[in-house]
């Protein structure tokens, strides 16, 4: 009977892990023929078999090396794999990703730190009716007319915190400028730094997602665990360091929430009249929102939707905009004759301390270097995965409920079909008036695209301009001799270590 019995669990795990997958793979490479990739793997082994070649490869040293020269060799439509036993399919042609990208509504993102507590709700992972609600509730902040009034402190902020730079920890002083830009935006101009922790409180959230983020990576049981039990494989057999990273999430949430009631209690007490004419930064809104709330358990879950909200914002904002500060500068090192051009251009066109909106506009070759940065080294270089929550088509691909659905555009943006000299870094090619070849409005999208693109893209690229600007009118970039570099993945795609470049002050 026993033997039976584990012919019957053995049958099961054969046909979950193995034989179910692996059909859907063959039906798809049956209908596409070479423009279908497929690959099965047992335990999603090609995560780590890119880690490691990450760490191993001599000269490229970037764990998405592979891909790319995956793609290149066989131009491939699709990739598809398997974790366990949901498949998971790349789409790399712009014409599916565009069709995928505008009926976003057919997906569900999935929370890369994998808690409920921390993005689930904030606007990037939010679904449905309640994420329509928050876009429209904080469009219009992230309008350039409202940007610009944030010029003159993204200016102080800068300048002030520039002049304390650590050599020793580049990305975290990056991470300490665009933070604190992020919190006065959050929580009024008139906030001061916050602490946790001994640390700022932006560079301790970029430091947790990112902390957690890296541990899907850490061995296939993590991985496992995550994709098996979803939220709650934080509380099975957590390890010492999980159990750290639930605390200072616990104490980032505790900070948050008691600054946010600060802000509840202080309208409770005024007149509320006021509250619709205070919109100058992004809580006094949030709060609007919360005060019409009657049910005490509507206001609850209102309530730890901004402390959400926050911490999306928050991170968004403070990492994904100081990797690419991070990236520029390299590439800025890199290329010592475009750093100077550029610098010539900076000073010419922006010859006070300060760097206004009017000047912002005739920088033409910041921006066509910040471009180029993002073409070849995006941060959101493999946008955040989507799982489907209904069968559905895309064109003439089947896509089944729960598959996994990557969207990997950096594949056109590093192709010669879309680039001249696709592979090599060139940032005058964004003063050409068609720098795209074969454009259908969806190979360069550094921002995503679609109804849920990224809201604060122009706010991001104000802050690059006027953080490197700043940068470049007092330092001269080097690299950093004594490091060897790398391209990893934590939350975002970014270069290791932090201090891979150098800067030295202009006398």
């Amino acid at each position: 009977m026993i033997i039976y019995v584990l012919y019957a669990v053995l049958g099961l795990i054969l046909y979950l892990f193995v034989i179910k997958p692996l059909t859907e793979m063959i039906k798809l490479k049956f209908q596409f023929g070479k423009d279908c990739k497929i690959s099965f793997t047992f335990f999603g082994r090609e995560i780590f078999d890119q880690l490691k070649e990450a760490k191993e490869s001599k000269n490229t040293r970037d764990i998405f090396n592979k891909q790319k020269t995956a793609y290149n060799k066989y131009q491939y439509k699709f990739f598809v794999t398997n974790m366990l036993w949901i498949i998971r399919i790349s789409i790399a042609d712009p014409s599916y990703q565009k069709e995928a990208l505008l009926n976003h509504d057919q997906y569900q993102k999935v929370d890369p730190v994998c808690h409920n507590d921390l993005l689930s709700k904030g606007l990037v992972w939010s679904k449905g009716e309640q994420w329509k609600k928050q876009r429209k509730l904080l469009s219009s902040s992230f309008e350039f007319d409202a940007l610009k009034k944030k010029v003159p402190m993204i200016n102080e902020i800068t300048q002030s915190k520039i002049e304390k730079f650590s050599n020793e920890n580049v990305l975290s002083s990056l991470q300490s400028i665009t933070g604190l830009i992020v919190i006065k935006s959050f929580f009024g101009i008139q906030t001061d730094q916050i602490y946790i922790n001994n640390s700022e409180l932006q560079v301790e959230i970029a430091n947790i997602m990112n902390e957690m983020a890296y541990m899907r990576f850490k061995s296939q049981i993590q991985s496992t665990k995550r994709l098996i039990f979803g939220t709650k494989a934080w509380k099975i057999f957590p390890t010492k360091e999980e159990k750290r990273l639930l605390q200072r999430v616990k104490d980032m949430r505790s900070i948050v929430g008691d600054l946010v009631q600060q802000r509840i209690k202080y309208f409770e007490d005024s007149n509320n009249s006021k509250i619709n004419t205070i919109n100058e930064n992004f809580l006094n809104i949030l709060v609007n929102e919360y005060l019409k709330i009657t049910n005490k358990q509507q206001q609850e879950a209102t309530f730890d939707q901004i402390i959400q909200e926050f911490i999306t914002l928050q991170f968004a904002g403070t990492d994904t905009t100081a990797v690419l500060l991070y990236h520029c500068l390299y590439f800025l090192a890199c290329y010592p004759q475009a750093q100077e051009e550029i610098r010539v251009e900076v000073n010419r066109c922006c010859p006070s301390s300060f760097i206004n909106e009017n000047e912002i506009n005739n920088l033409k070759r910041l921006s066509a270097f910040i471009s180029e940065v993002l073409r070849l080294k995006n941060p959101a270089m493999r946008p955040i995965i989507r799982v489907a929550t209904q069968d559905h088509k895309i064109k003439d691909l089947q896509i089944k409920k729960g598959w996994l659905v990557c969207i990997d555009y950096f594949l056109q943006n590093q192709s010669e079909r879309h680039f001249e000299n696709a592979g090599q870094f060139d940032y005058t090619r964004w003063l050409q008036d068609n720098p795209i070849k074969d454009d259908n409005n969806f190979i360069y999208i550094p921002f995503s695209a679609g109804p849920r693109n990224c809201i604060g893209s122009q706010m991001a690229l104000l802050e690059a301009k006027i953080i490197l600007g700043q940068i470049l009118k007092q330092y001269q970039i080097t690299r950093n001799g004594n490091v060897e570099v790398s391209w990893e993945i934590h939350f975002n795609h970014q270069l290791s270590p932090t201090n891979a470049v150098i800067l030295n002050k202009i006398k």
